[in-house]
């Protein structure tokens, strides 16, 4: 062992939601340089939710805003398969999340690769969703 910390998604399915081309290709770099074995990359809720009804994944990273769209009924999805995720957003206000979602980690955008770690770290050490 060289002594270095192992990255944090070592191994793991990701699943990433996000509307913006550029920003998703930029995330799925990021999360791969994590250690993350697959990101399979969606822009729309249906899509990803079509996807994940016969998928295995460890984690998500969801973009909440989806042109007129959010991203809140993956979320609930992987809820019920208790897969933790992150939400990620380029919007400052909280308020417009269901309150059961108040304590998930958010990334705010744009966020640098440290940021995405930090919060990919904390839901999956403990996840905040029943």
């Amino acid at each position: 062992m060289n002594g270095r910390r192992p990255h944090p998604l070592y191994g793991l399915r990701a699943v990433l939601v996000e509307d913006q081309t550029i920003i998703a290709l930029d995330t799925e770099s990021m999360l791969l340089d994590l250690g993350a074995a697959s990101v399979h990359s969606f822009t729309t809720s249906d899509g990803a939710i079509a996807w994940l009804a016969t998928a295995e994944v460890d984690v998500g990273v969801l973009d909440v805003s989806l042109g007129t769209a959010t991203s809140f009924p993956v979320a609930e999805f992987l809820v019920q398969r208790a897969v933790p995720f992150i939400f990620t957003t380029g919007y400052g206000d909280s308020t417009m999340f269901p309150a059961h979602f108040l304590k998930v980690p958010i990334v705010r955008k744009p966020y640098a690769i440290e940021a995405l770690a930090r919060a990919l770290v904390q839901c999956l050490e403990r996840p905040s969703v029943t």
